[in-house]
């Protein structure tokens, strides 16, 4: 069994009230298209950060994209699926906890934060699959 501890989103922050709603938070397709996209990107060890709010851009270190590529590559095979679990808005954010299905059934969660103009605000893997 492996765990692997947050990874740059505090998952503290998918707990709390809905202060604010955005005014264009992205659609529940395009969540689970980008969750499996990020996934896609994590194993090849690429990062698109036009998709990224500066902030996290800035403290996304190449360090930090190759941790995630190894720690993404530990498992093998790329998800199927993803689900939307649950939905919050938090003053000005949106965040998604999505699942990732893979091919044998195995699961993991994915948590991403979306701002007010649809930039990801942070993704934290939350489990692998094999857990």
């Amino acid at each position: 069994m492996r765990r692997f501890g947050s990874m740059t989103l505090v998952a503290a922050l998918f707990v709390g009230s809905v202060v604010t709603v955005l005014a264009d938070p992205p659609a529940p397709d395009e969540v689970k298209a980008f969750a499996l996209r990020w996934y896609t990107q994590m194993q090849a060890g690429q990062l698109d950060r036009t998709q990224l709010a500066a902030a996290y851009s800035a403290q996304l270190t190449d360090d930090a994209v190759r941790g995630m590529t190894r720690n993404v590559n530990l498992y093998g095979a790329s998800p199927t699926r993803s689900e939307i679990l649950q939905s919050r808005t938090i003053a000005d954010q949106t965040f998604y906890l999505v699942k990732l299905i893979f091919p044998r059934g195995d699961a993991a969660s994915l948590l991403i934060g979306f701002d007010a103009e649809g930039k990801v605000t942070g993704i934290n893997l939350m489990s692998m699959a094999g857990d």
